[in-house]
């Protein structure tokens, strides 16, 4: 058992460094001899845990899509538009703040997608949801009409997925308060209602 145990550890630790490797450097700039070095093993002991850079990357991608779709599943049937707007923007700043794993499989997520010219399925995914609820929140006046449903969604994804590559060099920050001042300056002006 306590080889089990150790074996499930030094997996965990490989996980750790794959991540912050891929997060660091991407798919093409990270290498395993550093993330072995990092766990205080050998290049040899981490392909005995993952047969391949390729395979390892997979645990991030997958979990990427994994997780996002469980963010995107936060949506409350019967809740105000911009309710559900905010907990979903709020699930996904925080996810990429907190869960170096997930911002892994981000990065790799979307070299992925540029490489087969399109964009990850979460990402298609949470476009079109952000899409929908926007276009309910306008009709519903919760926010500004000024501006397209599609063009403020891209906008949002934008911010989500930008917060964190353009953090300040000590770290991610509270993104979720700069997402909450975005859809307060979408909120409804006077004039647009009529009063």
């Amino acid at each position: 058992m306590a080889k089990q145990e150790r074996a499930s550890r030094t997996h965990e630790r490989f996980l750790d460094a794959s991540a912050d490797e891929f997060s660091r450097h991407g798919y093409a700039g990270a290498n395993l001899q550093r993330i072995a070095g990092h766990v205080g093993m050998t290049k040899g002991a981490l392909y005995a845990h993952f047969p391949s850079k390729e395979a390892l990357a997979a645990v991030f991608t997958s979990a990427f899509h994994r997780v996002g779709q469980e963010l995107l599943q936060e949506i409350g049937e019967g809740d105000p538009p911009l309710a559900n707007l905010r907990r979903v923007t709020d699930g996904f700043v925080r996810r990429m703040q907190s869960d170096l794993r997930f911002r892994a499989g981000t990065r790799l997520a979307f070299e992925e997608g540029c490489t087969h010219g399109r964009p990850p399925t979460v990402i298609s995914d949470l476009s079109a949801t952000l899409t929908r609820l926007v276009g309910d929140a306008q009709e519903r006046r919760e926010l500004t009409t000024r501006q397209c449903p599609e063009l403020i969604s891209s906008l949002v994804v934008a911010l989500i997925f930008g917060l964190y590559y353009t953090a300040p060099t000590t770290g991610p920050g509270d993104g979720t308060e700069q997402v909450s001042q975005f859809w307060q300056l979408l909120s409804p002006s006077d004039t647009e209602c009529g009063t």
